[in-house]
């Protein structure tokens, strides 16, 4: 067992030392371990047996039993011991937004809350609120948050997917046999929600690939699927599915296995017309397989560009990619910084200059600062005051570092339920005082369709407004977008010259990339926006890239991808508007 199927065991028991209301130091102890032994240089059963493990910070002697046990049996008797007595429906309540293994085990002490069913009967009787910590408020949350995990069953927030991926594709790398090994599906696709992981492996030996993978410890109902296939569920719920395919086949197959069925039907009628069949097992004429090293290959045996990953959805990039008329996307390498974060001046947890720094960092040639504004009075929203005191500490950092790394002036105003930005009422002395102005809705998110969208068209009258923030208040998982004519407000802010942001933040990633195609051909600008709070935040930017990709938007749409100047002119014509 390689230390990345530990580190999901380490990780696993955490969490069931939570649902069963084990001391917190217990838990924290197997989390900190498992991150350990993922980053840990060196053979994990080397360190074991020299007793050099003990050495390794955050590895404890009772974290280090189990290590050495799974080293030695492949099999943890904790591990098993705490998965035996913690109800499966108890472990799907991980997936309710809000709840966490703590409150799990709190509810089931005091309701004999052991599955969905049993937290919807008690939120829906009034009990939840009755039991100390939670209140009112928190059980009209959980009712919500069944409602979502019902409709959405299975499914996980991009970043959370990636890491149990990671963990997945780490282990099945040192399984012996695997010649290649590449995530495929939803998660390639870069969806913003995925229902389960997708590993596609070129072996010779499939039945020894996936027995090691259904004996990987942390399994729910694994089981085969035919000769060259197995799914399983991980323990927090999360379907995870490997297929075996031969070398030679591996290309047509990771093509079919990353698209969407509407992409796949596609690709495998156009094969048909042209004398071909396209399957799993390769790329065929008659009885001969044809050669395809790569999917570039596949594609071009089909007499098409190579479409890029995240736009096989079927909404006619294979049309595209016959008559030559891809984009070319978007990608992490174009941005040169973002305008959507904020620092302690509000509810950021870094400075304005550590901000900064991490941006310079990271190689960004500017920054630009988008504190609350003052009527988001629980984030600290900056009064006038505030404002004038950041605006010095930027006027000297770009006095002093602006050659580097140049920071913007901005605010992320909130858009009050009249429609009105905040500072709207002071004059032109505020908003007039900034670079640029990111405008949101926080507040009021019941308001009806046409209410919403009427404020929102306001807003978007105002000079002022250079983005418009999180259109649609949606929280992957969690909440619904608010109900808002999206198609209005893009032909509003397409008259109007206001660019609409991606946000970034992997609970938001919007606005949806559904709508970007669209918005593209109405002329509208984006920048892809971490909404950082923290330094680590700005690199959230990636996730807001896969929503760009997969609206076909290119470096020319995202003002972010811009250089200096570009942004200096661009947020100049705003101004004078």
């Amino acid at each position: 067992m390689d230390r990345h199927a530990v580190a999901l065991v380490l990780n696993d028991i955490g969490t069931l030392l939570d649902l069963n209301g084990a001391d917190p130091f217990r838990s924290r102890a197997f989390f900190s371990a498992a991150r350990a032994v993922e980053w840990v240089e060196g053979d994990l059963a080397d360190l074991v047996r020299s007793g050099e493990l003990l050495r390794v910070r955050g590895i404890g002697a009772a974290t280090a039993r189990v290590v050495q046990e799974l080293v030695e049996t492949g099999v943890s008797s904790m591990h098993q011991e705490l998965r035996d007595r913690t109800p499966d429906g108890m472990i799907e309540l991980l997936a309710v937004p809000g709840l966490g293994a703590r409150r799990i085990y709190l509810l089931h002490e005091a309701l004999g809350v052991d599955g969905l069913d049993a937290l919807e009967h008690a939120a829906a009787a009034g009990r939840v609120a009755d039991v100390p910590g939670f209140g009112e408020r928190t059980q009209e949350k959980i009712r919500e948050g069944v409602a979502f995990v019902r409709a959405s069953i299975g499914r996980r927030r991009l970043p959370d997917a990636l890491t149990v991926a990671q963990f997945l594709v780490g282990f099945l790398e040192g399984v012996p046999g695997v010649e290649r090994l590449k995530l495929s599906g939803e998660l390639r696709r870069r969806l913003e929600t995925v229902g389960g992981v997708d590993v596609l492996v070129a072996t010779t030996t499939a039945d020894d690939v996936l027995d090691a993978f259904l004996d990987l410890p942390g399994l729910v109902r694994a089981e085969r699927r035919g000769r060259d296939a197995a799914e399983a569920r991980y323990s927090d719920g999360i379907e995870l599915r490997v297929r075996c395919v031969p070398a030679e086949a591996f290309a047509a197959a990771w093509v079919l296995g990353t698209g969407s069925e509407a992409h796949a039907g596609a690709l495998r009628a156009r094969a048909a017309e042209r004398g071909l069949r396209l399957a799993e097992d390769g790329l065929w004429r008659g009885s001969a397989r044809l050669e395809a090293a790569d999917e570039v290959e596949v594609y071009r045996a089909l007499e098409l560009a190579f479409v890029p990953p995240e736009l096989r959805e079927g909404r006619g990039e294979v049309e595209a990619a016959a008559r030559g008329e891809l984009p070319d996307l978007v990608d992490y390498g174009d941005l040169r910084g973002c305008f959507h974060c904020h620092t302690t001046y509000s509810d950021g947890k870094a400075t304005l200059r550590e901000m900064a720094g991490a941006a310079r960092e990271r190689g960004w040639r500017y920054l630009g600062i988008a504190d609350h504004s003052q009527a988001a009075a629980y984030a600290g929203g900056l009064t006038p005051e505030r404002i004038r005191a950041q605006h010095r500490e930027i006027d000297q950092w770009n006095a002093e570092r602006g050659g580097d790394l140049w920071l913007f002036k901005g605010i992320e105003a909130d858009i009050l339920p009249d429609g009105r930005l905040d500072y709207e009422d002071l004059g032109d002395a505020v908003l007039g005082s900034f670079d640029y102005v990111v405008g949101s809705v926080h507040s009021s998110f019941g308001q009806p369709e046409a209410e919403m969208t009427a404020r929102v068209r306001r807003a978007l009258g105002n000079p002022h407004l250079t983005f418009l923030g999180h259109p649609t208040g949606r929280l992957l998982l969690s909440r619904d977008s608010f109900r808002i004519d999206v198609p209005a407000i893009l032909a509003a802010a397409a008259e109007r010259g206001v660019a609409i942001e991606i946000n970034a933040n992997p609970r938001r990633l919007e606005l949806d990339w559904r709508h970007w195609p669209a918005a593209r051909r109405l002329g509208i600008r984006t920048a892809i926006n971490p909404d950082a709070h923290t330094t680590a935040g700005l690199g959230d930017v990636e996730f807001g890239i896969g929503v760009a990709r997969k609206g076909w938007l290119t470096a020319a749409d995202v003002v972010n991808a811009w250089d200096v100047d570009e942004v200096k002119a661009f947020f100049g014509s705003r101004r004078t508007r």
